[in-house]
């Protein structure tokens, strides 16, 4: 079961979605990422360093340092909560135990939430599929509070998001949150002011034709 995550990890960065393993699943221990062995866990660490590497050279603005702790928590996040939306038999209180357990390490830090987004940057995508399996399933409430904790992750979940958290004070980060937003076509996320704004600043005169119809005329307060 160690061995899971890497597989999960390898499919999601290759295919856009992570591949867990069929029937016979010990829910228990695949959830619990923290029993991983050294060999396992040194693998996954290689991995995530290796997507930073690649993800901070597209980052405009100040360059951000690999967050180790960061990158891990997203990992280990988004692969617990692959594993409850395709196994659905757990109360709410044993999600919130799988999901919430921990907060993400360090995160007043810009760099903490790119690192921790080289996963959960999949995250709308995983919560749109527990949504249409059954949107009054708790699950879905806990992504959606946390989306809202990771901002990076909260494009296309159609999910309102703190206009001033401090993301949004990095160039870098406003811009991917605003790419993913008009890719995803969620106009909850680029109504938000600082988003808008260079969203318009971008396309100029071209706003209303490159910005597919999404931008409001005017900025919101």
């Amino acid at each position: 079961m160690q061995r899971v995550i890497i597989r999960f990890l390898h499919s999601l960065h290759d295919h856009g979605r992570g591949e867990l393993a069929a029937g016979g699943v010990d829910l228990a221990a695949a959830l619990d990422a923290e029993t991983i062995d050294e060999a396992t866990q040194t693998t996954v660490t290689c991995l995530l360093e290796s997507w930073h590497r690649n993800a901070v050279l597209d980052l405009a603005g100040p360059p951000l340092l690999f967050h180790l702790a960061a990158a891990r928590w997203g990992a280990n996040l988004l692969y617990r909560a692959a594993c409850l939306v395709a196994y659905r038999n757990l109360e709410e209180k044993d999600i919130v135990r799988w999901l919430q357990r921990d907060a993400m390490p360090d995160n007043s830090d810009p760099a903490a939430h790119f690192s921790a987004d080289l996963c959960l940057r999949h995250w709308a995508s995983l919560y749109r599929m527990a949504r249409a399996l059954s949107e009054d399933d708790p699950l879905v409430k806990i992504m959606e509070s946390i989306g809202a904790s990771a901002p990076l992750a909260a494009p296309g979940m159609h999910r309102a998001v703190d206009p001033d958290h401090f993301i949004f004070r990095h160039e870098g980060l406003t811009q991917l949150f605003a790419e993913r937003a008009l890719e995803l076509s969620d106009t909850t996320c680029l109504a938000l002011p600082a988003v808008h704004q260079l969203v318009r600043s971008k396309f100029g005169s071209y706003a209303a034709e490159l910005g597919r119809g999404l931008l409001t005329t005017e900025i919101a307060s």
